[in-house]
């Protein structure tokens, strides 16, 4: 008798999100995860950057002291490129199209797609985990009817 393990029963591959009766589909894969985590941590830095660099005392805390118009590049700049990591991430995993489309749903929300990273974060986390926790049958060897 043979243990047959569907890992389609374990084994989460993809996540579709909803929105404004738009599918965006997004693959799990080794590759997509370290992109996931990548742009996870760098989005989260450059937002962190405008706040933290008071508290830690950086070189730029001096921002406050300059022009205004320098101080609103900074913060431009910073939001830019906090933009372009995550479109970047969309781009690469649900097409050019669809993120734009998405961020243009969004009414042109940085902070939704962050929102989204933030949900496909934890879906591929999840899928993670319930693999690795998931009942499976037990291996009776390298018989032929396995």
């Amino acid at each position: 008798m043979s243990n047959v393990i569907n890992l389609d029963d374990v084994l989460a591959t993809k996540q579709d999100l909803t929105y404004k009766g738009k599918t965006y589909t997004f693959e799990f894969s080794d590759k997509m995860q370290q992109a996931l985590n990548d742009t996870w941590v760098k989005a989260n830095a450059y937002a962190n950057q405008l706040t933290d660099e008071e508290k830690n005392g950086s070189k730029t805390a001096d921002i406050d002291h300059k022009p205004v118009e320098q101080q609103l590049e900074y913060v431009r700049g910073a939001l830019a490129k906090q933009h372009e990591i995550i479109m970047e991430f969309f781009d690469q995993t649900i097409g050019e199209n669809k993120a734009n489309q998405l961020y243009n749903d969004l009414n042109q929300s940085t902070n939704g797609l962050m929102f989204v990273l933030g949900l496909v974060k934890r879906a591929a986390d999840k899928a993670i985990k319930d693999a690795e926790t998931a009942e499976y049958p037990a291996f009776d060897g390298n018989e032929d009817n396995d």
